[in-house]
């Protein structure tokens, strides 16, 4: 089987960095005999730069990379990444006709363009295609906007909005990160029934495992060990984790000590934000085998986000689950309540350092527990967030996808 999968943004082979959740597919398609390309532009999201200089296509890990020159751009926010989104939707438009007709593709949303693209491809040939909710553009804007003026964004996005659900009628089935985004895809694609399912973005167990081999456990006593990974940008709140670091830095015996790796824009002034704190130490970024030993030899971690935001479920939980790292989060929806019922980790206000503090001061004090929780994450991670599990789910859905028979999408 011929198999396209479409991403504006996610790793490639040649990044050299964590893959993610096209990776992790391909490998899986790859790996069951299937004929993979994966389409993406020369622009990386995540690094602000040009991969490679004009085009590009190679071979790596049993599939084919397709690299598309676009326009690059520098802010998330901004007409330069929409106009980088329109442009590498009209090389894929241009690109893909060039080549031996795919049996069934799969395309990441956001952007719209790209998936429109692949929509209006797939429709004049009768190919099936999948669409894979990451982010629910345009809502997520919205949302982020104050409730005062949400009725006017609304009203701004609409010609967005009808080109969403255009996308949603179009498709043949529909995988996401949340339960939550699943149901926005089907809000979309109503009246018209979809066959959609849930695959979380998941954690590749098995090199964690064999990166952080030769780590030493955290020891028992001592402050509690509590580690973020992650960008250092306006996204999380290492604003809150500092200050709760400053409150508990006061106590007779920190609590805790912080170690924050990864960089991004915000890391001066948070360095400068934590002069002066013993318990605060920033690592920098970390390569792979250096972020696995970090990971295990912490006691507990923190994914925090700022009052407001919209994720639902993230990469960092099932990375910190797999280390055995029970996770403190701010989150209230989907991912939060996640925590809270496999019995991973806990929750607290988000924005708020001194609830924060409140709950670690608690984990400090019943190591027990904590041992416990350190166990039911491992095991969750294995049972619901592990890439192999996960990413081969994905793959047998994408088959069936695939398979004359199945439902046909509107033109």
């Amino acid at each position: 089987m011929r198999v396209w999968l479409v991403t504006a943004a996610e790793p490639i082979p040649s990044d050299g960095v964590r893959p993610m959740r096209f990776m992790g597919l391909a490998r899986a398609l790859a790996g069951r005999g299937h004929e993979v390309t994966l389409w993406t532009q020369t622009f990386f999201h995540h690094t602000k730069r040009h991969r490679f200089p004009a085009d590009t296509e190679y071979e790596a890990e049993g599939y084919r990379v397709v690299a598309l020159r676009a326009f690059g751009y520098q802010r998330n926010v901004s007409l330069r990444r929409y106009a980088s989104h329109w442009r590498f939707a009209q090389r894929l438009a241009d690109e893909m006709p060039r080549r031996a007709a795919p049996d069934v593709v799969v395309a990441s949303l956001p952007p719209l363009d790209t998936v429109a693209a692949v929509a209006d491809y797939c429709a004049g040939r009768g190919v099936p295609f999948v669409v894979d909710v990451i982010d629910p553009w345009p809502d997520v804007f919205v949302d982020l906007l104050p409730p005062a003026v949400r009725s006017v964004g609304r009203m701004l996005s609409a010609p967005l909005s009808r080109r969403a659900r255009r996308i949603f009628t179009r498709a043949h089935s529909v995988t996401a990160l949340s339960e939550q985004y699943v149901g926005w895809a089907r809000r979309l694609a109503a009246p018209r029934e979809v066959a959609a399912r849930v695959f979380y973005p998941a954690a590749d167990i098995e090199a964690f495992d064999r990166l952080a081999a030769a780590q030493a456990p955290a020891p028992e006593a001592g402050p509690l060990r509590v580690v973020y990974a992650g960008a250092l940008g306006r996204a999380y709140d290492l604003d809150c984790v500092i200050d709760c670091a400053r409150l508990l830095a006061s106590d007779d015996g920190p609590a805790a000590c912080f170690l924050i790796a990864g960089d991004g824009p915000e890391r001066e002034r948070l360095e400068r934000r934590a002069a002066g704190l013993g318990n605060v130490e920033f690592l920098g970024w970390l390569d792979a085998a250096a972020l696995a030993r970090l990971l295990a030899s912490g006691d507990v971690s923190v994914a925090c986000y700022r009052p407001g935001a919209t994720q639902t479920v993230t990469y960092k939980l099932f990375e910190y689950l797999a280390a055995r790292l029970p996770v403190v989060c701010s989150l209230e929806g989907e991912m939060g309540a996640m925590i809270r019922r496999e019995g991973v980790g806990a929750s607290y206000r988000a924005g708020d350092f001194a609830d924060l503090a409140q709950v670690l001061r608690k984990l400090a004090a019943d190591r027990d527990e904590l041992g416990r929780m350190a166990s039911r994450a491992r095991r969750f991670a294995e049972a619901s967030g592990d890439a192999r599990r996960v990413y081969g789910g994905m793959a047998g859905f994408v088959e069936e996808a695939a398979r004359p028979g199945t439902e046909e999408a509107v033109a």
